[in-house]
């Protein structure tokens, strides 16, 4: 069976495949104090690997989804309280 997400901005459907975390930073040197006062940005971002209808393969921001169901059973069927 499968998980089953919707796309929370387009309300479409897609398969989860898997997840997927990032970390960068990048540092550029200052105009005169070189690395001693780099301008350095850096963040992270969760993001998830899903499929649609065809088996296209794509990535969306684990932000912008809602889990709908987990094999065959829909989210609020499931006892999730007896997980915790």
């Amino acid at each position: 069976m499968a998980t089953i997400i919707k796309h929370n901005t387009t309300g479409k459907n897609y398969c989860l495949l898997g997840t997927g975390f990032g970390v960068f930073q990048s540092s550029k040197p200052h105009f005169l104090l070189g690395d001693w006062l780099a301008d350095v940005k850096e963040g992270e971002y969760a993001l998830v690997c899903v499929c649609d209808s065809a088996g296209k393969v794509f990535w969306i921001d684990a932000q912008d989804v809602t889990v709908v169901s987990v094999d065959g059973q829909n989210i609020g069927e499931l006892n999730l309280s007896s997980l915790i």
